[in-house]
């Protein structure tokens, strides 16, 4: 086992060598029996644990009830439930208006949809299909400004 690893060890388990994972514990020990400098890392390391056991923490009085207490920032609505709530409005002279429009889009809509997926019967087969455009092109450029009707 290299110092690195060694060091790895110490500072993600701690010093207390049975906290070690079982397969490590005895190549760290083998180690730190035989290495000055993983003896001062662990020297190191045991002030360092010591000098954190003795931090006071400060005393908050409240602070959990002050916590718990507060208001909660707004929430900001879905753009899903904010196109609902504009369709579908919880007031009633909203509910009035828009529920009757709605109702009288919905054959509109289904004629649109039945429309675009079927095409009853129609279909345009003629070659000369393609030539529309020239045709409309050459009628634009027509004048119409004289009075012969």
């Amino acid at each position: 086992m290299t110092l690195d690893e060694f060091t790895h060890i110490v500072e993600s388990h701690g010093v207390d060598p049975e906290r070690w994972p079982d397969h490590l514990q005895q190549p760290a020990r083998d180690l730190l029996a035989t290495s000055a400098e993983a003896q001062q890392l662990m020297t190191r390391h045991r002030q360092l644990g010591q000098q954190l056991d003795q931090l006071l923490v400060p005393e908050f009085p409240g602070l959990e009830s002050r916590v718990l207490s507060q208001q909660l920032p707004g929430r900001q609505p879905v753009l899903l439930d904010q196109i609902l709530a504009w369709l579908l409005p919880e007031n009633a002279f909203g509910t009035q208006l828009w529920r009757p429009l709605m109702a009288a889009c919905l054959p509109l809509m289904f004629g649109i949809l039945v429309g675009n997926y079927f095409s009853f019967g129609v279909f345009i087969e003629d070659d000369n299909f393609e030539y529309w455009e020239d045709e409309l092109a050459m009628l634009s450029l027509d004048d119409y400004t004289e009075n012969s009707f």
